[in-house]
């Protein structure tokens, strides 16, 4: 199976050696598969290429995202009473939480 599919320059060789680049093992269904879905690809990426970007500035987030911060103010806090007031289940001054290592007991 050494024909190149009508409309994809990439032979069968190229996809397989891509495909041990990455090791992926491909049935001959899947190389051809391949060389239509890398085409593909291909395709649109020259049609990326073909866009003029002169003079625009390269982003590094598609949404300019802006880390927003506040300050650190110590504010009311509950007591321990109040915290455990709120558990389902209290051992003493502590959750009491099921065993999740070990021996179920």
């Amino acid at each position: 199976m050494n024909q190149s599919h009508p409309d994809s320059p990439l032979t069968d060789e190229t996809v397989r050696h891509v495909a041990n680049l990455a090791r992926l093992a491909l049935s001959d269904q899947e190389v051809d598969a391949a060389k239509i879905d890398l085409a593909s690809i291909f395709k649109h990426i020259d049609k990326l290429n073909s866009i003029n970007t002169k003079g625009v500035e390269p982003l590094d987030h598609p949404t300019e995202l802006m880390n927003h911060t506040r300050d650190d103010v110590a504010g009311v806090t509950l007591s321990q009473e109040q915290v455990l007031a709120n558990a389902p289940s209290v051992q003493g001054v502590y959750f009491d939480v099921p065993k999740v290592l070990g021996d179920s007991e």
